[in-house]
């Protein structure tokens, strides 16, 4: 019956506020933006996130949660404080990897992580 996963939603606010601090904060690489509708994608590996408005889908600090594999996560922890990223759950090691909680402007979670090597 579902043999991929087509996208993951970000619902925003602010689409200019938010299209910035996913394109400028975190880096990632846009992809399709279609004229006039308040919404972007960004290709990450095999999945596409896309972030923006429409009135059936509202922001939620409750929401969906987005973890990104980083290659260095103290690196990246560092990188995204420098950028003003404020983390509500510090680095954190569980038995299969280290991660941290942060929120994107709406208050969406967003989790750097990193696996543990095997």
């Amino acid at each position: 019956m579902i043999k991929e996963v087509a996208f993951v939603a970000v619902a925003v606010s602010d689409f200019a506020k938010a299209k910035k601090f996913y394109k400028e904060t975190l880096e990632l690489k846009p992809g399709m933006e279609p004229e006039g509708f308040p919404w972007i994608e960004f290709e990450v590996g095999g999945t596409t996130i896309g972030v923006g408005q429409h009135e059936a889908w509202q922001p939620s600090r409750d929401g969906t949660t987005i973890a990104f594999e980083v290659d260095d996560i103290d690196k990246t922890i560092a990188t995204l404080k420098e950028r003003g990223v404020k983390f509500d759950m510090e680095k954190t090691e569980t038995p299969v990897c280290f991660m941290a909680q942060f929120r994107d402007p709406d208050g969406n979670k967003l989790v750097v992580y990193k696996r543990k090597s095997a």
